[in-house]
């Protein structure tokens, strides 16, 4: 790429340079003054003296451009004013600084945009009202403006009569509110902040867009990194940013914006937080860029919409809105205090990617407001697991809008997998079937030719347990009854979820066979489950019929393998069987064991070696 590019889409409607003029109303004093000492931009602006005080006592400054100006949303309307009194104007609830825009000097609407109570300093300050959004609706009005926008200004309601010199002023007058940074290499320097900044704030532009403040910038409007035709490379630490207080805007005004899927940020230690609370400031990643932010904090912004490219890693979120993450890697950050509302969650998981390694070691307390941490969309994976993160504050029961995870699938299961988390961890589901499986360990399975050692793909694997050791039943006895082929079991408390294997074994009489055999089963209560049988038994299943957990019942992958997870209070033993019996596979082989023990912490691997069955 080339050297880096910032450049801003204001429109100026007047420098600070041009005929300024009055609003047509005798209370309004003095006539401004063309000023070569005191301005902001460029050489000139214009500035005038109080003339008088009271309640009010107003002072404006305005002109007529020389024609009228499109201003429409998201676009805003940019003003530089200065007051040079520190008792000067009146609060912000009285007007103390307005601004105006009409379409003559006699039918105008205006706006209270700041106050002392807001600007207690003296000096310049760039203000930007969104004239055209149905959100920022004028103060008031003069005459009978129409929708016309020529005439450009600003009132001052003064407390105080300054006799010397001219306190108030007004500079440059422009529309727009995007800056956008393309280009940058290591040949030519990256984009920076400061690069943005001393673009901003050369004395021929002060665009009041990214301004350099003490100890960092302000951003007023959008930051455009990369455009649709120009990616960015942009690369910068160390610095800290706020979101101007913009009062006049849209919520939707402030806003990062990651554009071109070929271009890449990296932020490292940066500091951004929001001043004001109506436009806080969005960061999206609108095209899937390469966006690597380590270390860095937002405070009090709004929205972050990312992409699977982005990485924010070791980050803070304090009271932000909602983080939607599509795949993101958000390994270690935290989610301090969300301002999300009820019901809804702090980061939203839509991505069929599960988020092992993505949410590792992440932080989630929920402070005052009823939400989750973690929303599961519904094309999240129906297995995800959830590795050494920390939930603070959230409700130990289920279906509740403040429950830990929110699972917004309507049907089937979801089993969330919970290694080293701590802290109350519930959730409210849409309707699918949810299981918390903590601290899984897996069975895996290997089946290989015992004399080439090949792996054997549709090999039938079949591991029950064989003691109760470790939790899972083993030998239960329970009742059966049926409707149709579904048979529905008592088990007292069987700790079993839908789509768990058991075997069914005891049964005895005329329909004992039906009854009897390995089932996938669908969680009913904490006291029951049902299973489909092959037919339909002609009454309740006879005998003395007992339930034993299968860890493993299905075929070998390609590679000869097949393996579950499961939390597991003890170690159990399980013993099975391997075998491949359908010559639709290929090569026949003979049943070998598949025995062990499964290790609470560290589960159990075996390798089954089969003789051909020649």
């Amino acid at each position: 790429m080339a050297a880096p590019s910032y450049v801003s889409d204001l429109t100026t409607i007047n420098d600070g340079s041009g005929t300024f003029t009055e609003p047509a109303s005798a209370i309004l004093g003095t006539l401004s003054n063309a000023d070569t000492d005191n301005f902001i931009q460029s050489t000139s602006c214009s500035s005038k003296s109080t003339g008088a005080s009271g309640a009010p006592a107003l002072a404006g400054i305005g002109f007529q451009a020389s024609g009228a100006q499109t201003i429409t949303s998201p676009n805003a309307f940019y003003c530089w004013v200065f007051v040079g009194g520190g008792g000067l104007i009146d609060t912000y609830a009285n007007g103390g600084i307005r601004l105006l825009i009409g379409q003559d000097l006699s039918n105008y609407r205006y706006w209270y945009v700041d106050g002392s109570d807001y600007f207690p300093y003296i000096g310049w300050q760039c203000i930007a009202i969104e004239t055209d959004n149905a959100v920022v609706a004028a103060t008031s009005s003069v005459g009978a403006p129409s929708s016309t926008k020529q005439y450009f200004g600003a009132i001052f309601n003064c407390k105080i009569n300054i006799s010397k010199g001219n306190p108030m002023a007004v500079d440059a007058v422009r529309w727009g509110r995007t800056i956008t940074v393309t280009a940058g290499d290591l040949a030519n320097g990256y984009a920076t902040f400061a690069g943005i900044a001393g673009t901003n704030d050369s004395i021929n532009n002060r665009y009041g867009q990214f301004q350099a403040i003490a100890g960092g910038y302000q951003l007023q409007g959008r930051l455009a990194l990369g455009s649709a035709g120009t990616a960015v490379d942009f690369r910068d630490s160390n610095a800290s940013i706020v979101t101007a207080v913009s009062r006049k805007v849209a919520a939707s005004f402030n806003a990062i914006e990651v554009l071109n899927a070929s271009s890449r940020v990296d932020w490292d230690s940066i500091a951004w937080s929001s001043l004001g609370t109506v436009s806080r400031g969005t960061f999206t990643v609108t095209d899937n860029a390469d966006v690597n932010i380590v270390g860095c904090s937002f405070t009090g912004l709004s929205t972050f919409a990312l992409k699977a490219a982005t990485d924010i890693l070791t980050s803070i979120f304090r009271q932000c809105d909602t983080v939607t993450a599509p795949g993101s890697n958000l390994t270690g950050s935290q989610f301090l205090l969300p301002r999300v509302a009820a019901d809804t969650s702090a980061v939203v998981w839509d991505a069929n990617v599960d988020t092992d390694g993505k949410l590792d070691r992440t932080t989630f307390s929920k402070g005052t407001n009823a939400h989750h941490a973690v929303e599961l969309g519904t094309t999240s994976p129906t297995t995800v697991t959830l590795r050494g993160i920390t939930f603070s504050g959230f409700n130990a029961a289920n279906a509740n809008n403040d429950s830990t995870i929110h699972v917004k699938r309507t049907t089937g299961t979801v089993t969330i997998n919970l290694i080293g988390c701590s802290g109350n961890i519930s959730y409210k589901t849409a309707g699918a079937t949810v299981a918390l499986v903590t601290n899984p360990v897996t069975l895996a399975v290997h089946v290989q030719d015992i004399n080439s050692g090949a792996s054997i793909e549709n090999a039938r694997v079949w591991v029950p347990v064989t003691s109760t050791a470790g939790g899972k039943p083993y030998q239960a006895a329970v009742t059966i009854t049926r409707s149709g082929t579904t048979a529905t079991v008592a088990h007292t408390s069987h700790g079993l979820s839908t789509n768990d294997w058991v075997w069914i074994a005891g049964c005895t009489g005329a329909d004992g066979a039906l009854y009897n055999g390995t089932f996938q089963i669908t969680w009913i209560s904490a006291n029951s489950y049902s299973y489909t049988m092959t037919g339909t038994p002609s009454g309740s299943a006879a005998g003395a019929p007992a339930a034993t957990f299968v860890v493993l019942n299905g075929l070998t992958n390609s590679s000869g393998n097949i393996s579950a997870s499961y939390s597991w209070n003890a170690d159990q033993p399980v013993s099975g069987r391997a075998r491949r019996a359908s010559g639709a596979y290929g090569t026949l082989y003979r049943t070998g064991p598949a025995s062990g023990t499964i290790s609470s912490t560290g589960g159990l691997a075996i390798t089954v070696a089969l003789i051909p069955d020649t």
